[in-house]
């Protein structure tokens, strides 16, 4: 037997015992009190239950008219107005350990729900308690649906380009304002992103890979129902529309990945460059949990040993290294025998220790 029809049984049988019974056995007052709250509870769990809005809710969004009930200590009016043939808004007016609707009670927009697929979505906070678990609900949010888009057109435009510029409708730039950007940033750009491509890879040559840039406009009040009705039509709509509009934009990310590839291997085949002791530094420490290191360089032919905190060591110094993050000591020191706008650059580093163990060693490095 059921866990409603037990509730069921003893409310009819306490309702019984009390009608009209004035004897010692009948029930009492108290025990009409525990049903009805026996009876809340059960109602509490049917609407909150995980479940979500199938039963008694999944009934009323079905059909309409208004819904009454209590969770969690509020009382629930909720109302439903047809947007359309696919769609009706929700309201709800909650009211804090009250039993009935108020004449004087505000409705909130509560979310949207879906003919169609039985789903309810933009859910709001004021009736979060009613439909499925956070998750669930969070996971059908007006933002977790733009954030789904931006992903699903974004792979569906780099799938179609497929990482080859052939596939462009266009070979060459046209737009006054894109040419004028080009030269800028194989004057100012192309080279500082080809060294941080260098320092953070662990392969020899460069590789381009395309990505699109596609960003969602915020959603409109057709734009979001449209995609829950066809998210895949909609996706494929967008990436159509970016591809077309974004031919000279996309060109230009090819164009750049060629500027960067040519700075790239002027890296690769100048083993003069500094930036190749740059790396071997900040590999050599980042593989360390050292929270302070000793240093050894020597600069203008003079040797000298410091601590300091190894973080500047373990990213790009571009061309040298501030005496800042050296221990308070020893920087006065530094600054004694170099002067008080010194620095020290990589090529100035001769070995860098922590607890016993060598890090980097320039002589064993260059040989």
């Amino acid at each position: 037997m059921n866990e409603n029809r037990l509730l069921y049984d003893e409310m009819c049988r306490v309702l019984t015992d009390y009608e009209g019974n004035g004897s010692d056995e009948g029930a009492t007052a108290a025990d009409l009190y525990d049903i009805l709250v026996k009876i809340q509870n059960r109602w509490e769990y049917l609407v909150t239950s995980s479940t979500g809005t199938r039963g008694i809710l999944a009934d009323w969004l079905a059909g309409g008219g208004p819904f009454m009930c209590r969770a969690k200590g509020y009382h629930y009016t909720l109302m439903r107005v047809r947007k359309n043939a696919d769609f009706d808004y929700l309201y709800t007016q909650r009211q804090y350990n009250n039993t009935d609707i108020e004449r004087g009670g505000k409705f909130e927009y509560a979310g949207l729900y879906c003919r169609r697929n039985g789903l309810v979505y933009d859910c709001q906070y004021a009736a979060r308690e009613l439909f499925d678990d956070s998750e669930a609900q969070n996971a059908r949010s007006e933002e977790a649906l733009l954030k789904y888009l931006k992903a699903a057109v974004r792979s569906s435009v780099e799938t179609t380009i497929g990482n080859d510029r052939n596939n462009l409708r266009i070979t060459e730039l046209t737009t006054e304002r894109m040419l004028e950007n080009l030269v800028r940033y194989k004057e100012s750009s192309a080279n500082g992103h080809a060294r941080k491509v260098y320092l953070d890879s662990d392969v020899g040559d460069y590789e381009f890979i395309f990505q699109c840039d596609y960003r969602p406009e915020q959603w409109t009040e057709d734009s979001m129902l449209a995609y829950i009705l066809d998210p895949d039509g909609y996706v494929q709509a967008e990436a159509k529309k970016y591809i077309n509009s974004h031919q000279e934009a996309m060109l230009t990310d090819f164009l750049e990945s060629d500027m960067v590839a040519t700075e790239y291997r002027a890296i690769v085949d100048n083993p003069s460059n500094p930036i190749h002791l740059v790396k071997r530094i900040m590999r050599a420490v980042s593989a360390s949990s050292a929270k302070t290191v000793t240093v050894t360089i020597r600069k203008d032919g003079t040797e000298f040993t410091f601590k300091t905190d190894p973080k500047e060591l373990r990213s790009d110094c571009t061309s040298h290294y501030s005496d800042w993050n050296i221990v308070a000591a020893d920087r006065k020191e530094f600054e004694r025998v170099f002067g008080r706008s010194a620095r020290y650059g990589p090529e100035d580093i001769l070995r860098i220790e922590y607890a016993r163990s060598v890090l980097y060693e320039m002589e064993a490095i260059n040989g």
